[in-house]
């Protein structure tokens, strides 16, 4: 990777509602994607507590775009389109 280039930015909610409604086991796909695709280096993953968007969740946002009610056989479709 360019050291010229921002990192791509992967933010999940560990917030006990997202965490129970499916991002534990999105955390988990999530982590699956980026050792398979070997881009730990290329990507900035952190989790977070709530945002106040409970009713939306699972929430996990990527580059700044916010994806809800995100369901783990989604996961790979959208990591897929955001970063590959």
């Amino acid at each position: 990777m360019d050291k010229t280039q921002e990192k791509a930015k992967i933010r999940i909610c560990l917030g006990s509602s997202c965490y129970t409604r499916g991002n534990a086991e999105n955390l988990k796909i999530i982590q699956a994607f980026v050792e398979d695709k070997q881009i730990n280096a290329s990507i900035d993953f952190r989790g977070h507590l709530c945002n106040e968007n409970c009713n939306k969740g699972p929430v996990i946002n990527i580059n700044g775009v916010s994806y809800e009610e995100v369901q783990a056989f989604q996961i790979e479709k959208i990591l897929e389109e955001t970063l590959i």
